[in-house]
């Protein structure tokens, strides 16, 4: 049964490569004849990572932020270092992906990372080899093992964002879990703007307990625990499809940013779990004048049967329900969380001149206006219904909401947030000091 399973997997893998291959080599020829000869970088605007109309040629590089080959003008490695609860003071280098695939698109070459945590006493690594092949429509095999402390709430909050909460603050905008295993994947650019990723991944998972209490300031507040994950041997699909036509990856003020994020569970394989999962992120950027428009993200998730812990869906807090406490749905961060969500926010900059100033520092460029709202459900439905069902019948009563204002600078990431709940007069209050835009 597993053999079989496997051989099925594998010529799934090779003929979506070989069509992809195809398209590739069909394709080639038209993107060389309609790209200007002074043009001779290949940006790659998609780089999905697994674990997870209005636009044109013409217009496309009126308002491009260079951030986008920003991994192209700094060095291949970085340092990694980082704090939270768990890992505590965590120090180590990073041989970056992101600059190898524009640097070498179609060649061979290591990527990866390794440091020590002084908290948890772990030495974490990843060690990954990718060959590519073709500038234009870019495919690519790899293969990688790691050992690692993960977290599922990167998309709440970053590293340098998270690091600094805890170390000043006390505060920990994110949960953690062990995770060693490895992944074998195929990517395939079907333009400039879109990628599909595909890949097997074995990992053993396991929980991880705080080491941490340390903080600059926080009084005699503690950090909270972390909660216990699953534990136990996952075998699984990933496959993943971006479209991007934000014009930067930073701060965008234009484009579309669409991501969808799947995964299957095979117990047939050896999986201590059995599960499916989707996850999709859809933004829209719009300008309506200069350094004003209107932004907005639709997110949604589904999961089905024995949905482990760091795939299940909360909602409160940071970059989600902004007026409510972080993780309170359904039930608080120390529980597992739902298996279907639904989040949609919004936000509308009032325009302004960018303000100069002698110190160059945006925190004195605090001279844009934003008016925004954030309404999630997350719920647990039949663990064992089909991934698009279980969210007929909602109202808006089963939504919670907030409204908000912020003062940000002229790129948004950096802003002072106060949001209020909409179902409450009691504490309606919440106030965010960001450093990174919310989507």
């Amino acid at each position: 049964m597993q053999l079989s399973l496997i051989r099925t997997i594998l010529f799934y893998v090779f003929a979506a490569a070989l069509i992809f291959l195809l398209i590739g080599f069909i394709a080639a020829p038209l993107v060389k004849a309609s790209t200007p000869e002074s043009s001779n970088t290949v940006l790659f605007h998609c780089m999905p990572s697994l674990d997870f109309w209005n636009n044109s040629d013409d217009d496309w590089d009126d308002d491009w932020d260079n951030d986008w080959d920003d991994d192209w003008e700094e060095n291949r490695t970085d340092a990694d270092i980082r704090y939270n609860r768990v890992e505590g003071l965590h120090m180590g280098m990073k041989l970056k992906r992101d600059y190898l695939k524009l640097e070498y698109p179609d060649q061979s070459y290591l990527f990866g990372s390794w440091g020590y945590s002084f908290g948890a006493k772990e030495f974490q690594y990843q060690i990954g080899l990718e060959k590519g092949f073709m500038d234009e429509f870019r495919m690519a095999f790899g293969g990688e093992y790691h050992r690692v402390i993960d977290t599922p709430d990167r998309w709440i909050i970053g590293d340098l964002e998270n690091s600094l909460a805890a170390l000043l603050l006390r505060e920990d905008f994110r949960d953690y879990y062990l995770k060693e295993g490895g992944s074998g994947y195929f990517e395939q650019y079907l333009t400039r703007n879109v990628c599909i990723q595909i890949g097997y991944h074995h990992d053993r998972l396991d929980s991880v307990k705080k080491n941490s209490n340390w903080a600059l300031f926080g009084g005699k507040k503690k950090f909270r625990s972390n909660p216990p994950m699953n534990a136990g041997d996952l075998e699984s699909i990933q496959a993943s499809f971006c479209y991007d036509t934000r014009n930067s990856k930073k701060h965008p003020k234009r484009g579309w940013y669409i991501q969808i994020n799947g995964e299957r569970a095979l117990p047939d394989a050896g999986s201590d779990f059995n599960f499916d999962y989707i996850l999709a992120d859809l933004r829209r950027y719009q300008p309506l004048g200069y350094g004003e428009g209107v932004d907005f993200r639709i997110r949604a998730g589904s999961g089905t049967r024995d949905l482990p812990w760091h795939r299940s869906f909360h909602l409160g807090g940071v970059s989600t329900l902004r007026g409510f406490r972080y993780k309170i749905f359904p039930n608080g961060p120390m529980e597992i969380g739902g298996n279907r969500m639904l989040l949609g926010q919004v936000e509308f900059r009032v325009g302004s001149d960018p303000v100069s100033n002698v110190f160059n520092l945006d925190v004195f460029d605090l001279n844009q206006y934003i008016l925004f709202a954030d309404a999630g459900w997350v719920g647990q439905t039949d663990p064992d219904r089909d991934l698009l069902e279980g969210f007929g019948g909602l109202g808006w009563s089963d939504f919670k909401s907030d409204v908000g204002l912020a003062l940000t600078n002229h790129d948004g990431n950096v802003r002072f947030e106060i949001a209020r709940r909409t179902d409450t007069g009691k504490k309606p209050f919440n106030f965010l000091i960001r450093i990174n835009r919310d989507f």
